[in-house]
């Protein structure tokens, strides 16, 4: 409730300010979806190990609703302030507040002040090391924090080829600021080099991308002949880990091609080094992608493809293994119904132990699923 009371004030001043002097433009984006799976229960799923699985496939009928609203304001002084937030509707059809109605819940927020060399960012907002980390393939040693519950304030500053930013988690139940994190990149004309570094903590955020580690990094990415070169050093100093790689990709045509290979030192993967290919081929209607890694130990592959029949309908297919058991496969058409709605249809099988919600690219769940999308 916070969060919508910060940014509600915020509107409604940056309304006024629209009326006096037309410097203020205020956008909403209302997106729905209704759809039905024909998955009975999540009940019993498990993982490969035999365990209760985190599986949470829709069932049955469901839809959900949502509403981004973004405010900008062009101050007196040329600065420049924002507010943005997202209203989330009751995400199945079965949830309903003691009066009957529909609680609203909201999700993302952020609120900001610009000027043309930095600017002051509060709410649902990227952490400083990770808006500049620039990884080169699977790095066990760079697992910055990248989601948080918890509002994040970050400052951003730029003076000719430097940007760098600084940021902290405001952490409201103890009044307290916790994990500073820091970022900046250097635009040296023949690659861009960055840094990155966030400190330990003891600060619990109930996020699952949260890492409460130590964690540096250095990178540079150039392009040279064409090919688009990273190298990466990470260092995740809590469980004394280091990750040095290389990544490059190159286009040719319609194809881009990319590998990377990680040497790893210390932590659970010690000695074992992480690679991977991928093969991209984009030309008229067809678009095909295959994938091959070999990372913590783990063998996993997929080739994925679409075709564009023309008048808005498009077909996908796929198959995929990432845990050296059964493929999981998909099949799926989407018809692009203009205006900002789509229609789609698709059928997903998990083969590698019913732990998996999230078939292919696209995320398809279990099962056949049809689902139409508003956006206006």
């Amino acid at each position: 409730m916070k969060s919508i009371l910060l940014a509600s004030t915020a509107l409604v001043a940056f309304a006024g300010a629209a009326a006096a002097d037309g410097h203020t433009s205020i956008t909403h984006t209302l997106s729905t979806t209704l759809g039905y799976n024909d998955t009975d229960s999540n009940d019993g799923r498990v993982d490969g190990d035999g365990a209760a699985a985190d599986w949470d496939n829709e069932t049955g009928f469901y839809w959900e609703g949502n509403l981004k609203t973004t405010a900008m304001a062009t101050l007196d002084n040329g600065l420049k302030a924002g507010a943005y937030f997202e209203i989330t509707v009751a995400e199945d059809n079965d949830t309903a507040n003691d009066d009957g109605g529909i609680d609203l819940s909201s999700s993302d927020f952020v609120l900001s002040l610009e000027a043309s060399n930095g600017g002051l960012f509060f709410g649902d907002t990227g952490r400083a090391a990770e808006k500049y980390w620039k990884s080169a393939g699977d790095m066990e040693s760079d697992g910055v924090s990248t989601g948080s519950d918890s509002a994040v304030l970050r400052g951003d500053i730029a003076a000719g080829p430097v940007k760098a930013s600084i940021s902290t988690i405001i952490d409201e139940d103890n009044d307290r600021e916790e994990q500073w994190s820091f970022g900046a990149e250097v635009d040296a004309g023949v690659a861009v080099i960055t840094a990155a570094y966030q400190e330990e903590t003891d600060f619990a955020d109930g996020d699952g991308d949260f890492n409460a580690d130590e964690i540096w990094g250095l990178s540079a990415q150039g392009t040279f002949g064409g090919a688009t070169v990273t190298v990466a050093y990470a260092e995740n100093t809590t469980d004394d880990q280091q990750s040095t790689g290389i990544k490059v990709a190159y286009p040719f045509g319609p194809v881009t091609a990319t590998a990377y290979y990680v040497d790893e030192q210390g932590g659970a993967n010690d000695g074992e080094p992480n690679f991977g290919v991928n093969v991209a081929y984009a030309d008229g209607p067809i678009g095909v992608t295959a994938d091959y890694q070999d990372d913590q130990g783990t063998q996993k592959w997929k080739l994925e493809g679409s075709y564009d029949v023309g008048n808005g309908l498009t077909l996908f297919a796929g198959a995929l293994d990432e845990t050296e058991d059964e493929a999981d496969y998909f099949v799926a058409a989407k018809y692009d119904l203009g205006g900002g709605a789509d229609f789609t249809i698709s059928y997903a099988e998990d083969k590698d132990g019913g732990a998996e919600d999230e078939i292919g690219s696209d995320e398809y769940q279990e099962g056949t699923t049809v689902e139409l999308n508003f956006s206006f």
